[in-house]
This record gives structure tokens, sequence and C-alpha cells, in this order.
């Protein structure tokens, strides 16, 4: 389809409780390839926000992301807003704030709220009609305390409800990618903007264009009770119905644990995670402190180790008869490494994917040197931002990836929706290049050096690893199994 005989919009797209601007990666991405300009948030202390749950104190808090966004639009700039599930709320404070703004907004199984009545009603009614014991299946509730006096109740979906109510009709991997990344949430039912009853106005709110969505083949909110709240918000309202699209191994099973590299976090690795499932295998794909969906900030990890203490938590917790196979792509590598080192008995093999690999009885410091004297590009890092914070005495460096620099050096040869993926998901990190780890001898070939080690060598790598570079490192590792590859794919 030829897109330029199409009216161009902007598409801002607003995701439910759990979720982030991830979910919406290949939408965002059929929407761009088709000459629309798209902007997929995360709200507070969703997705790859770096707030943490406690911090966002209200439901306006939550919907920062969103109302910064269209306040920022410009005048003649009128925004397409589309919400799922619980964004619904998040768009209908927008319009109220913002209705010159909104050219429609499009409520995809979403709470629709009528003006002139609190936000939380329809789900309130929802969830009384989410009565039977096993509604909610492993999905957990709880409460984050806040003084006695200001308790917030959490929520966090459970991997078999995304499975059997959610996902059910998506690629595997896209369940994959979902259990990796869903946070916790809250509701925020007693909240103000949630339960006022003047929030919305027929003149603001109710003046906007407004369509819902019906998706027939939902699990988690039946098509009836959505053609009847649809029916419920008052005259104007377009209602669509939709069908969602419907969507084994003798070998011996290992249990693989992935580590992403810099920048990035377990989501990165959900295609293969979901290969090595179907191929019945145990996988762990781990976020790095900071990093992926883990909460907090780059610059508030004080260490290598911290950086890395979700990896030596898991293989320092693994079964006493259990080894498990550690995977690390790039800056990965070093975290592989300290894994190793530490519990050498517990790693069958790492493989260290375009990875540094450090040599032992040398600095893991010294991969970075010898990196400094490749052969490298006047524009190396592109578009990449580098951030200095902190005691001038003892600086904090971050980095965080380009959009450029991702789609020419990193993603070149993956899909486009693994680059819209990528761009949403990408977060500061550090490289802790003055950390005491780091800069020690604490890689002994005793205990690093005996554990067996495969380098995957990525031919097509345009990024600071070149191929030469990669076997370089390996030669200095004594026993490396070297095993070359072209990049396919992410």
């Amino acid at each position: 389809m030829d897109s330029g005989r199409h009216e161009r919009h902007h598409f801002v797209l607003v995701h439910g409780l759990c979720h982030g601007a991830w979910c919406w990666y290949k939408v965002a991405t059929a929407l761009e390839a088709a000459g629309h300009r798209v902007t997929a948030l995360d709200l507070a202390a969703s997705g790859a926000h770096p707030a943490r749950l406690h911090e966002v104190r209200s439901f306006e808090d939550y919907s920062r992301p969103l109302l910064d966004a269209v306040a920022a639009a410009p005048d003649g700039d009128r925004l397409v807003l589309v919400g799922h599930s619980f964004g619904g709320h998040n768009l209908a404070l927008a319009m109220e704030r913002f209705p010159r703004k909104v050219a429609v907004a499009v409520f995809i199984s979403a709470p629709m709220p009528v003006p002139g009545r609190p936000m939380s009603t329809v789900l309130e009614q929802h969830l009384e009609g989410d009565s039977t014991p096993d509604s909610f299946l492993d999905s957990t509730f709880g409460v984050m305390e806040r003084g006695l006096e200001n308790p917030a109740e959490t929520f966090l979906l459970g991997p078999e409800w995304m499975s059997q109510r959610m996902y059910q009709l998506s690629p595997a991997e896209d369940l994959t990618l979902a259990k990796t990344l869903v946070r916790p949430a809250q509701m925020f039912l007693g909240d103000e903007a949630m339960a006022g009853e003047n929030v919305l106005t027929w003149d603001r709110y109710g003046a906007v264009s407004r369509v819902f969505v019906v998706t027939e083949e939902d699990r988690t909110w039946p098509a009836e009770e959505q053609l009847e709240a649809a029916a419920s918000c008052g005259p104007g309202v377009e209602s669509r119905d939709e069908t969602t699209m419907e969507t084994e191994s003798g070998k011996q099973q290992h249990h693989f644990v992935l580590v992403h590299g810099i920048c990035h976090g377990a989501w990165c690795w959900y295609k293969v995670a979901t290969l090595l499932s179907s191929a019945g295998h145990r996988v762990t794909a781990l976020d790095m402190a900071a990093c992926g969906a883990s909460p907090g900030r780059a610059e508030e990890v004080p260490s290598f180790e911290d950086y890395s203490r979700p990896l030596l938590a898991v293989v320092s917790g693994l079964p006493p008869d259990e080894k498990a196979v550690l995977v690390g792509h790039s800056f990965g590598g070093l975290s592989l490494a300290l894994a190793m080192e530490r519990y050498p008995d517990r790693v069958a093999v790492a493989v260290f994917v375009a990875a540094g690999m450090p040599a032992a009885g040398k600095p893991m410091t010294s991969v970075f040197e010898q990196l400094s004297q490749e052969e490298q590009p006047a524009d190396r890092y592109m578009d990449c931002e580098f951030v200095t914070s902190g005691d001038p005495q003892h600086p904090v460096e971050t980095i965080r990836f380009g959009p450029q620099y991702l789609k020419q050096r990193l993603y070149q040869l993956s899909p486009p929706e693994d680059l819209t993926l990528a761009m949403a998901m990408v977060r500061p990190s550090r490289w802790f290049l003055h950390d005491a780890t780091m800069n020690e001898d604490v890689l002994t070939a005793e205990r690093y050096g005996a554990v067996r080690r495969v380098c995957v060598v990525a031919e097509d790598d345009v990024s600071s690893l070149s191929a030469g570079f990669q076997r370089r490192m390996a030669s200095l590792n004594p026993g490396t199994e070297v095993r070359a590859e072209g990049v396919a794919g992410s």
C-alpha cells in the first residue's frame, strides 16, 4: 500500500496495567511503515521508566508521561490517542485536560469512563464480576505501605494468567517477552482523579471523538461486557468489533541463563528464549541492576558487583546437582566472567556471543584497553548519549544508545519491529571503568579459567566488537571453542 496516498497521523500509544511501551512494538512498526508518526509511552514505573512503584504517589503522577506528551504537541498537531485495557483511564484524563489536541481517542478493550461519573466505576464493576476462585489465577495482589493512613494496593499479572487469558492467541515469543517485562502496578481505585465525580466533563472529555474497539475473543473482559460498557458511554461513541488473530523434543534439557549487553535487558532475548523453551530447555533471562524492567536508575548502582548481582544470585542459588549454561552478549560477557570465577562448579559452559571475554590473571578492564587499540570510525558512537553526574572527584558516567546507533550498528540486520522494541526499551547503563572489581586481578586460571567456554563470533558485527577482535579475545583464553556465525535477526 502506498502510504503517500493516505493522510498521516500522530499516534500516541498507551499500555495497560503491568505493561509498557514495549507491548506496542509490532503495532508501532506497522503504523510507522504506513507513514504515520508514532509515540509509544511508558507510564510512570512501567516498562523501562526508571521510577520505582512507591515513588508514584497518584494517578496523575502515573499518567504524567502521557499528559506531558500531549501538552508538548504543537497546537496544530491533533493526536490519535490509543489505549489498551487500564490505559483507557489515562486517555480519559488526557482528553479532559487537552480536548483540542486530540483528534480521536481509541479505546481497545479499555474502560471508557462516562462524564460526570468516577473513572473507577467501569473497572470496579468489572472486578466485581471477576469473583470466581480462578479469576486471576496466579496474578498477585499486595499492599505497599506509605504510612498507616496511605497504603497503596499493587497488582502483578502472573505467567499462567498471561498465558491463558491475555496472550493465548499470540506468538509464543510475545508471551516470553511479556513474562520478562511485566512490572507491578497500582490501580489507584481510591485516588482523587479516579474517584472524583467531576473529573471528566461533557464539554471537554465528552466533546472528543471516541472509538471503542471490542475484541471478540478477549478472555480478560468478555465481549458482551465491553459492548455494554460502550453503550453506556453516551452519544457519539463508535463501537467496532475486531477478532484477534490466531495464532517438542527428545534431546537433553539444559538450564540456560541469558545475560544481556549494555543498555539492554532480558527483553532482548525474547526470541532466543522462546526457541530454547520450545525445545524443552529451562530458560532464565535476566535483567541486570537498573536494566530492562528492573527498577532504579543506572547512577544508583554503586558497583559492578551490584550490577551483576541478579546473575550471581541465580547461579549461587542453583541446586547442588545442577549446572547452568551461561550465555552473555557484549558487555554481558564480563558479568559471565565474574559468575564463573565465583561459582565454577555451577557452570556447565559459558557462551560468549560477540561478548567481552577477559583473560585470567588480567583486570576485566583490559578488554576495553585492547578495544581502544582497535581502529574505530570517527563517528564510533554516533548519536549515543553520554552523561556525567555525581561527585566531580568520583564521577558516574552513563551511556544510552541513540536511535541511529541502534539502527545502523546493532539492529541493521534485524526485523524492523525489533528495532522499534529496542528504541522503546534501551536505558542508560554504566561501564564501571573505575570499579575495583573491574580493575583488580579477580579472575584466576584455577576457577574462571577452568570453566568450559565457547566464543560465538558474529562475523557481520559492525558495532565496536569486530570479528577479528572477538577472535583475539578468545586466543587469550586457552581452550576456548570458537564458532563463527553470521548475524541472523536479533
